[in-house]
């Protein structure tokens, strides 16, 4: 997912004109951890991680440009596939495994729509993927899947919905229709979502239960963009921000549930972007950058949260990063 470079694109397309902030809900002041490491080159002489799974992801040269394509790797066998070849789908991003890692949801526009859509698909499956929104002529985006499978979080028209796998929309998380939210992502014991609410320096990050009571913020500094959380493990969650206020680098910090603390993770370096953080086991996460060293603009690597060291997935497999942008990945290890 890139932002106005190229993830924020995807969250702020079609809500240009309007989002207000309270800002009285602004943290003045929030406690950072100091990583150990701030600065690391790719690691070259430790191993890189033994990785088994799957990964999806995307690539294109500008968000909404055609050519966008889908790719399935599946680290165990290192067989890269173009999934999306033959859907008649144009820019397939943003893909979700189910818990189980046998089907993903994703978004994308019905060819020569403009229509953006949420889809379901069986990895390997010969069929289509099904259109799960199809007709409804509204903005469908940023779906997850639910820790248990049985439905998917997803925003339609700036505002937070679950649906089953059947495409019946269940339930209406929040109903904002002057605040743009979106990027939902289950916690551990799906009783609340997290989320991104506002745009550009007004991006926060909250909490909210399912049945759209409180309402808390989990990430809010004044003037610093937050937003694409994923939840980690039952105590901590992803998420990228700007590096400060007047450093617009985005960055991935790890925040935690319980309190006010964030980490910045010691991979980053703020002469370079780094986003789309998403768990890989419990010391590693696999992100987008466009560090020094790169194949294309943005490359996907796998980084540990402790360390900082860094290995392009280019290690793993050649095909993985291409002269064009690598966003959006998730993985899981089934």
């Amino acid at each position: 997912m890139k932002r106005m470079t190229i993830l924020t694109l995807v969250f702020l397309s079609g809500m240009l004109g309007s989002c207000q902030k309270d800002s009285k809900n602004k943290a003045a002041v929030e406690t950072v951890q100091s990583p150990i490491v701030t600065h690391p080159a790719t690691n070259a002489t430790q191993a890189k991680p033994n990785i088994t799974g799957k990964l999806v992801y995307h690539s294109y040269s500008c968000y909404a440009c055609s050519g966008t394509k889908m790719y399935v790797y599946n680290f165990n066998t290192n067989v890269l596939t173009w999934v999306s070849q033959n859907w008649n789908i144009d820019y397939p991003m943003n893909a979700h495994f189910s818990p189980d890692g046998t089907k993903i949801v994703f978004m994308g526009q019905p060819a020569g729509s403009g229509d953006w859509d949420i889809y379901l698909w069986t990895i390997g499956s010969s069929s289509a993927p099904t259109n799960l929104t199809v007709g409804d002529n509204l903005r469908d985006e940023d779906p997850k899947f639910s820790p248990n499978g049985f439905r998917i979080a997803f925003k339609q028209a700036g505002d937070l919905k679950l649906m089953e796998l059947t495409g019946n929309i269940t339930d209406v998380v929040t109903n904002t229709p002057d605040i743009e939210d979106g990027m939902p992502y289950y916690n551990d014991d799906a009783t609340a979502l997290l989320y991104a609410q506002g745009a550009g320096s007004s991006s926060d990050i909250y909490k909210i239960n399912l049945d759209g009571t409180n309402n808390t913020a989990l990430a809010n500094v004044s003037g610093v963009q937050e937003y694409y959380p994923i939840k980690r493990d039952a105590n901590t969650f992803l998420y990228s921000r700007w590096y400060s206020s007047t450093d617009h680098h985005d960055q991935v910090y790890m925040g935690y549930f319980a309190n006010s603390t964030r980490t910045r993770l010691p991979f980053n370096n703020n002469n370079a972007e780094y986003a789309d953080a998403y768990p890989c086991g419990t010391a590693n996460v696999i992100l987008s950058s466009n560090r020094s060293g790169t194949v294309g603009g943005y490359d996907l690597y796998v980084a540990n949260i402790t360390s900082g060291a860094i290995y392009s997935l280019s290690t793993y497999n050649t095909g993985i990063n291409s002269s064009v942008d690598e966003l959006g990945s998730a993985y899981t290890p089934n």
